[in-house]
Parts: structure tokens; sequence; C-alpha cells
């Protein structure tokens, strides 16, 4: 072989720098989630029950009844008993698995440890991303079909249950009417709204309309403790709304995290690189949760999957238990009573 080929240099390799990588590693949308933290604090006593995955939990309640509509006393005046209710907790698992070689580093511009990091990160953000998603979609499943309306808003209950807004209304003042739809309702503490990204731009919109503002707007958010935006599917935009949102007081829904008493520990690395593996945690701060770890070893040959011939492959598993829980309601005002409320502006 002439000139040189077989000295030729072979092709150059670097690793991008940590804010090229930030691209393809954007942190999952979480926003919709974490308003769920008031809710999980407010019943600490049910992720203690739930003991493992097969033990039932249910919450109680005393309920309001009907009113009597008594005009007069009586010497010999009797009336319905108190009664109770009791709500009952699930749970559902999210789990991501994956695996590595332990010699598939031995050949790689990676190390071993940059390899099982990335894996271990793709399992976090996955599960950040999918436990966000089903937040949202538990949040529209469970939304009220009671609603007294108020505002300028109208409810309607055939076909969407949404408390809609008429496009033909100035749109600037959306969050009043929720708010005045949602005081209707005697919801008076303050409010959590979560919103799409066109209702987003106008909240942040009239939120900047202060009072050096020629046009006042920001008054109408008093009474919202938190206003954040989801990229998750929420009403129909754009076919029957132009902006949705979710509105519930604030601390009335959780999402409360479980993982099995085994995992609530440290791995031990010796133990997850055993055939019988081991049991650990993992801190989320972006959640403020834990994920339970499960890693086990067994003997492979990865020769052809850039491992070697004589080789261990490592299967690690990451999950966690959430259980939705909104604040439960009788049947007071009518069957599907709930906390939580559904609103659009009409397109």
């Amino acid at each position: 072989m002439a000139n040189f080929a077989p000295s030729d240099l072979v092709a150059g390799q670097a690793k991008f720098n940590e804010k090229f990588q930030s691209g393809e590693w954007r942190m999952p949308d979480s926003a919709a989630f974490k308003t769920s933290v008031n809710g999980s604090i407010a019943n600490p006593m049910l992720s203690e029950l739930h003991t493992r995955e097969d033990r039932a939990v249910s919450a109680y309640y005393p309920i309001r009844q009907a009113a009597t509509d008594g005009t007069a006393r009586a010497h010999n005046h009797s009336g319905a008993r108190g009664d109770s209710l009791a709500e009952a907790i699930s749970w559902g698992i999210f789990s991501e698995p994956f695996s590595i070689s332990l010699k598939q580093a031995g050949n790689n511009v990676f190390n071993f440890a940059e390899m099982y990091a990335a894996s271990q990160k793709n399992a976090v953000f996955n599960l950040i991303a999918r436990i966000d998603a089903w937040f949202v979609a538990q949040l529209l499943a469970g939304k009220t079909q009671v609603n007294a309306g108020g505002g300028n808003g109208v409810f309607e209950s055939t076909t969407t249950d949404d408390y809609q807004y008429a496009s033909t209304l100035d749109k600037d003042f959306f969050f009043q009417n929720i708010k005045a739809m949602m005081d209707q309702n005697l919801y008076r503490g303050g409010l959590t709204a979560i919103c799409d990204s066109q209702a987003w731009v106008l909240a942040q919109k009239n939120l900047s309309q202060g009072t050096a503002n020629s046009v006042n707007e920001q008054f109408q958010f008093m009474g919202y403790d938190l206003i954040v935006p989801t990229t998750r599917t929420m009403l129909d935009v754009p076919t029957t709304y132009t902006e949705s949102v979710i509105t519930f007081e604030s601390g009335l829904v959780g999402a409360i995290p479980w993982i099995p008493m085994e995992n609530r520990k440290a791995l031990s690395p010796q133990l997850a690189l055993s055939n019988n593996g081991d049991y650990g945690s993992v801190a989320i701060p972006g959640l403020g949760v834990d994920f339970a770890i499960h890693s086990y070893a067994e003997r492979a040959d990865n020769s052809a999957v850039n491992g070697e011939t004589q080789d261990l492959t490592i299967n690690v598993e990451l999950s966690v238990d959430f259980g939705f829980v909104p604040a439960p309601l009788s049947t007071f005002r009518g069957a599907n009573d709930s906390v939580i409320y559904t609103s659009g502006i009409l397109a």
C-alpha cells in the first residue's frame, strides 16, 4: 500500500462539552407535576401506610348533608345522623430499565462511569416526562362535571364539562373570570393554574400590566398562588379553544410518591455487581422525591455489542410509584363533583 496509507491518522475523536450536550439533554417539563407538592404534604400518612405494593390504603372523611329547610322550633326535633365516606388510594408504577456491559468502555472515548451516568440520566429524564404527562392526564380525567358557573363565562355540561369564555369577550380578563367562577363554586383560597402555551402567553402579558402602566390588568392575579405553563396536551386547542387552563385550590390535589421499604437506603456498588443484586434509592432534586433503584449482574458474551466474550451485563431499573389524590368530594352537590376545574376561551 503506497503513499504511507497504513500510517494515516484515524478519525479524530473528541467529546462535546456540557453546554453543547445540553441541547440533546434538555430537562423534561415537570412544572405541572410540581404543583402537586402541597397536596402530597397534606397527606403524609398515606405513603407510610402503603408498606408494600399490594397493601390497600383508604382515607376517610365526614361528608356534607343537605339542609332540612326547617322554619320552626320543636320540642321533639330529630334529624339525620352524620355520615362518612372512604376514599381508596391506588398507586401506579413507573419504571425505566437499562443495561450496560462492564467491558464496553475498554475501547471507547467514553469511560464506564460516563456511560453509566448517561444511561441513568436517560432513565431519570424518561420517568420525569412520563410522570408529568400522567399527572396532567389525571387532572383532565378527574375534572368536575358540576359547576355553578360565575363571572362572564358559561359552564358547558353537555359535551366538554369546561368553563367556556366567549371569544367576543375581552380575553385579557380571562383569569379574572376564572377566579370569579372558582369563587362562585366556593373555592376562595389561593388558586393554582396550569396553562397551555397560549394561555401562558396571555398570563405573562397581563402580569406585566401593573400599576405603572396605562392599563392595569395585574390586579386579576391576586388570589393565584401559582400559575405555571405545561407542554402537555390540554383541552382541544385550537379547534374548540384558543387558550385553556386547569385550575384548583392550592393543596387540594396531590401526587403521593412511594418506593418499596427495601429501597430506602443507598445502593451497595459491590452487591449491585453480584448475581443477586441490591436495592437502593436515587434522590431526584428536580421533583423532590426518591426513585427506587435495583441492580444485578450476570455473566454474558457481549462481543457482539461492543463488549468482550468474557463479560458482565449489569441490569438496572429505576422506578417509583405515584398515587393521584385529589381532595375527595361526596355527592352533596351532585355526582362527579371534583375540586379540579377546566376553562377555555372559545375559538
